[in-house]
Order: structure tokens, then sequence, then C-alpha cells
């Protein structure tokens, strides 16, 4: 028991009572708490309470799994990793499969050509700096894939609004499930034209799967970048950027198999055909160091590897002698117009953020963006 003085207000709802100050009254202190709580509300029914707390749980999440699902169904894409582009706005009308700007990074395989297609990616707000989730495609089987975070352009990265695209194109580009099935020059010399948008690109061994035969091409595929059976065989001058259109329930896709070439000047005007202002970057590197790492990662045969190579060469440099600065096939309406910039990655890595911003600028990249440059050539110098 706790004795305690007390004023009691005057006018309170009870009634106009006034007391004494200093009057000494003798309460059970915790009974008169719980009294008071028990008097200030009134309880729901248990049942009622439960029913209100499953409605609040469920919008909750509701509103989560929406956020998941468009987190997830972006382009990883930041793309702006800005992803890299966090939050995805939903068009009024639907979204272009063509991008309105491609910029195409080719290089031999370990040429350097990830880290620079990674750092445009991020500069032009395509992809985002701490990278993107993206969701591995289902197997044959259609056992859901696996959610990883992705750092680097492995294929290509596109702002949600469909303004930028950055594509990373090795060549070859692909895998065949190990590096020594990798130097199978039968199964490598496959050569297309161009790498089609995304939501048109499909590989030719995934063509029989019931789950992929399922989700069809969107409309765009066959109406703006006009692929479709109906153009197998550069009908009316289009083609569908490969050397296999999709018939029947794979029609508006292009089949691809695991691991080709794509012939840069053909890809260059499959787009510009299309009305896509596209610029292909050319990375080169020293041959050595390049095979050196190509050897290591992608295919440990010399000799495959000096075929490969060589062929990647004569594509990039028949890209520069068409579209680059002095390139035959400029527009003679507007000769400074390049196509086709070839990269060094030893003056990138020496001159760094004074090189990297003259790209930005023939590139049209307003950003002054600068990524760590760490020389991947060291470790295969001091070696030697």
């Amino acid at each position: 028991m706790l004795a305690i003085r007390y004023y009691q207000p005057t006018n309170s709802r009870r009634g106009n009572t006034t007391t004494t100050p200093g009057a000494t009254r003798t309460v059970d202190h915790g009974h008169e708490i719980r009294h008071r709580k028990r008097r200030a509300r009134r309880r729901f029914p248990k049942g009622m309470q439960w029913l209100f707390l499953g409605f609040l749980l469920g919008v909750y999440l509701d509103r989560t799994s929406e956020l998941i699902a468009a987190t997830m169904d972006g382009p990883l894409v930041p793309t702006q990793h800005s992803s890299i582009h966090n939050s995805i706005s939903s068009p009024s009308r639907r979204q272009s499969v063509l991008s309105k700007r491609i910029i195409t990074v080719f290089g031999t395989e370990s040429s350097g050509s990830t880290f620079l297609a990674t750092t445009l990616g991020i500069a032009s707000g395509a992809f985002p700096p701490n990278g993107t989730y993206v969701t591995l495609l289902s197997d044959r089987h259609n056992s859901p894939g696996r959610t990883i975070v992705e750092r680097t352009v492995a294929r290509r990265a596109r702002s949600p609004d469909g303004e930028i695209e950055v594509q990373h194109l090795s060549l070859p580009w692909g895998f065949w499930g190990s590096k020594r099935r990798n130097c199978d020059l039968r199964a490598n010399t496959s050569t297309v034209d161009a790498f089609v948008p995304e939501p048109c690109f499909r590989f030719d061994y995934q063509s029989t799967w019931e789950h992929r035969l399922a989700a069809k091409a969107p409309a765009g595929c066959r109406e703006e970048a006009h692929i479709t059976e109906r153009n197998d065989g550069a009908v009316g001058g289009w083609t569908c950027g490969t050397n296999d259109c999709g018939r029947g329930e794979n029609d508006g896709y292009a089949l691809y198999p695991r691991r080709f070439f794509v012939n840069a000047t053909a890809h260059l005007e499959w787009h510009l055909r299309r009305g896509v202002d596209i610029t292909v970057v050319l990375v080169v590197r020293d041959k050595s160091i390049s095979r050196a790492g190509k050897m290591t990662t992608h295919c440990p045969d010399e000799t495959a590897a000096r075929e490969e190579e060589e062929k990647a060469r004569a594509i990039m440099s028949d890209a520069l002698r068409n579209y680059g600065r002095l390139g035959r096939l400029i527009s003679s309406d507007n000769p400074n117009e390049e196509r086709a910039i070839a990269v060094s990655y030893e003056t990138l890595m020496a001159l760094e953020d004074s090189y990297l911003l003259g790209i930005y600028k023939m590139l049209g990249i307003n950003s002054t963006f600068i990524p760590d440059f760490k020389d991947g050539n060291k470790k295969y110098v001091s070696a030697r």
C-alpha cells in the first residue's frame, strides 16, 4: 500500500467537485493504475483483434511482393547501377523493344571489354553502380533459377525508360559448359548479323522446352524489330539477326547457338535500319596478354584460341574500316559521324580519367564517373 498526496482537478468530468490541497488518500497503487486503464479504453473482442491484424499483415505482404517483383523483373537494370535504377516506372504506353541509343562494346575474350562496358553502363545511367539483381533462367525442367547480384555488364544493361542500352559482346560470346568444349571450333564458327533486343533473344537449345514455348515473344519483336519467320532468308531486306529465325511457337524470337561471333559491321547496319542510334566500341589489348587470359579463363587450347582471336580482330578491323572516322560507309551528309571507335586497354590504364573522359565525349555521355583503375596486365607481366 502507498500513501500519496494528490490534487483532484476542478470541474472534472464527473462533476464540479473540489478538494482541499494537502488531503491524504490511501490507495493500492497497482490496482488504481490497472483500474484506470480498464476505464480508459474499451477492448475489442479477441476474434476481431486477430482479424484486424490479419488484414494489416495481408496488405503489407501484398505491397512487399509487388516491390520485390518490380526489383527482380527490372533490367538490374543499374541498370544505372543508378543498376545499374532501383525504382522502375511504368510507362503510359507500351515500351519499344528497341532502345533509342545503343553502345556495343566488342573485344576479344580477356581484352578488358567487361571493365569498359561496365564503366560506360554506370556513366550513361544504364547500369547501377552497386550492381543489379538478376534471376537466372529456369532450366529444361522449369526449376526456378537462382537470383544473383550482377556487378558487371555481362551481356547488356538497359535504362528503365529504354533511352540507352550498353551491350557487352566478347568475340566469341557464350559458353559451352566447359573451357575444353569452348575450344571446339566446329561448334564455335557460327557468325550472326546482330545481337537482337533482349525480349526477342532465345538460345536454340531452349526452343523445344515446353515452358519456353509458352512464353510468346512480344509483338514489338515482329512489328518493330522485324524478327519473324516471314523474314527468314532476308525477305524484303529484313533479317532476324541470326541464321535461325524462330518458327511456329518460337515466332518473334531470334535463335542463337550457345557460343557465337557477332559481325560488328552487320550489327551496326541491322540497328541503323531500325532507327537506332548505335555506336560500337572496339577494345584492343596486347595480344600475348589477351591470349594468356583467354587460355586461362575461356579456352586452354592455344591453336583454337589463336584462330578465334584472328577471326575477332578481322571482324573489328572491318567495322573500323567501314564506320570509323575515315570509314568508307560513313554518310556523306555527316562525314564526322563515327560509328566505330577503337579503345586501347593499355592507354586506358596509363592515362586513366583523362582518356576515359575523352571516350565519354565521343559517345555523347555526360558524366564525371571515374572507376577504380586496376591494371589487369600487371599479373601477366610480373609472371614473365
